[in-house]
């Protein structure tokens, strides 16, 4: 595009299901104009390796309340935006033999319940045997069930938010990488393959967020790192398979159409390579779930999560009319509400309802309180 410059309302800096997101509660808002720029193809990022899992077991009352909005807009995305986008209700669970974790699953629990979200239940290990067919009981204590959660495509949704975006106007450009945002007079210009003048700019570019805002004094501690996967063979057909994460060991299960997706959540190390990700979720399946050792793989898959921090996301403020958002995992769950919270405050018009002063960019991240992300090392 040469040295070209052009003038805009705003700019959206990342084209994930965060960004289109943040460009569409812009324009729903009233700004007319708005250019979403992306560095890659739109989705590319953390939004194509995401999980999409849907939930509201988390133990604080702003990851509740942003469960309460992330499950209202991803069980009526076509209402809301006018695009399909399934909710596979499928459930979710968390099962443990700690004690410890016992006692936090029932604490967060008992929170849900008491800030109006009351679809959890606290399992007995038969319990748990009666809702997942292959889970061997043996040596569980509890499980905690939210049978109304599920999983989405966040592609869908991305897709979702560009469409409703363009039909408000919005304009979208991939491959154009943003290098730097630097402050011209009143405005800010962002230099990349052209120059992008604009009256305020909000970031959402994942990982590539911590470069951009690095100048202004915030260090983040946020890097994208492969995820790695197993697709399974078609597996227990016509049957309702709720994701389950085993949080002391991190072996996850998940519903993929007629097949299941095998991972191992939170290790550290993290599994090296394919191979050695099928010896860790083998070796724990033998003891809690030796139906699916019989299973047979289908497919290696490897996604680009952005992780670090306290696994809570940074919204707010970087200078005067530049914001951000970038998560650290739950970018799909907690995206949409966050998102619109950003839009409003980039236009002045806070949401007054949803205090996300504890995610300022400017934090020091505290220790991780996502229960399989301890990072077990044995």
């Amino acid at each position: 595009m040469g040295s070209t410059q052009e003038t805009v309302g705003t700019l959206v800096v990342g084209g994930g299901v965060n960004g289109a997101g943040i460009a569409y509660y812009l324009a729903k808002a009233g700004e007319q104009d708005v250019l979403l720029v992306e560095a890659e193809d739109y989705g590319s990022g953390a939004t194509a390796g995401s999980m999409g899992n849907i939930r509201q077991q988390f133990g604080t009352p702003i990851e509740i309340e942003c469960s309460r909005r992330g499950l209202h807009f991803w069980k009526n995305v076509e209402s809301i935006l006018g695009s399909p986008c399934i909710f596979h209700e499928d459930g979710f669970m968390m099962i443990t033999e700690s004690e410890e974790n016992v006692r936090t699953l029932g604490k967060h629990a008992a929170l849900q319940r008491s800030l109006g979200m009351p679809d959890v239940e606290i399992l007995k290990p038969q319990e748990i045997a009666d809702v997942v067919p292959f889970i061997d009981p043996h040596g569980l204590l509890c499980g905690s069930y939210t049978p109304h959660d599920g999983h989405v495509m966040p592609m869908d949704g991305m897709t979702a938010f560009q469409n409703a975006a363009r039909e408000l106007g919005v304009r979208f450009r991939s491959h154009s990488k943003v290098r730097e945002i630097v402050r011209v007079g009143l405005d800010w210009l962002a230099r990349g393959p052209s120059e992008v003048r604009a009256k305020r700019v909000v970031i959402a570019a994942g990982a590539g967020t911590k470069e951009l805002v690095a100048p202004f004094g915030i260090d983040l501690d946020i890097r994208a790192v492969p995820h790695l996967n197993l697709l399974t063979e078609s597996a227990f057909p016509g049957q309702r398979i709720p994701t389950v994460i085993d949080i002391d060991y991190g072996m996850t299960v998940e519903r993929d159409g007629p097949q299941l997706i095998f991972a191992m959540t939170g290790r550290n190390p993290a599994p090296a390579n394919h191979d050695q990700l099928a010896d860790m979720f083998m070796a724990r399946a033998q003891v809690r779930a030796p139906a699916l050792t019989d299973i047979g793989l289908a497919k290696q898959l490897i996604a680009y999560p952005t992780v670090g921090g306290d696994d809570q996301p940074y919204i707010g403020n970087v200078d005067d009319n530049l914001w951000m958002l970038a998560f650290t995992g739950h970018g799909a769950m907690h995206g949409p509400p966050l998102a619109e919270a950003v839009a409003k405050m980039a236009l002045g018009r806070p949401d007054e309802t949803l205090d996300v002063s504890c995610w300022d960019p400017r934090r020091v991240p505290s220790k991780p309180n996502v229960l399989w992300r301890r990072n077990r090392q044995d």
